[in-house]
């Protein structure tokens, strides 16, 4: 149980406390783009695409048009609903676990094998560096979070200090 707490909620420690801010700037950009940039657009979606963007247009879960992708590029066992809401919810609460740094390992994991398959499987021409650039970005920078875990300005850090204190 302790190894999975570790790989769950694990950092790697720096000395030195501009790099540990620089982390967690960087993590509190990376984060808040995914959930906010592409999380939270699917959460609360259009129910009419045409139409404004008020509340009476909005709709909460996992748009139709998305859950159709999920299932075209063969995410269909159990069925491509099921990946659809995983992306989606990956997207933003990972993204928000990310800026907290909480569970920040897993989400990141999460996010690269999201961002890994946007860049590589789910466009038609995957070229490096010239096609899927921002995609493949973000896939290298949750890599890099994974590595790294949390940093020390983090929850995920807080939460293990405390506990191996007691």
């Amino acid at each position: 149980m302790r190894k999975i707490h570790s790989f769950l909620t694990g950092t790697i420690n720096s000395n030195e406390i501009y790099i540990e801010i620089i982390y967690l700037l960087f993590r509190i950009h990376v984060g808040f783009t995914i959930a906010f940039g592409a999380g939270l657009s699917k959460v609360f979606h259009k129910i009419d695409e045409k139409g404004t963007e008020d509340w009476a247009n909005l709709a909460f879960g996992v748009p139709v048009w998305f859950v159709k992708q999920v299932g075209e590029i063969g995410f269909t066992f159990p069925n491509p609903t099921f990946w659809a809401y995983a992306a989606t919810y990956g997207e933003f609460i990972g993204g928000l676990c990310i800026i907290l740094g909480l569970f920040t390992r897993f989400s990141a994991l999460q996010l690269a094998f999201q961002f890994f398959v946007i860049s590589h499987i789910w466009y038609d021409n995957p070229e490096f560096i010239t096609g899927m650039y921002f995609q493949q970005l973000y896939f290298f920078c949750f890599l890099l979070i994974f590595g790294f875990g949390s940093g020390r300005l983090s929850l995920d850090y807080y939460s293990n200090k405390k506990r191996s204190s007691n």
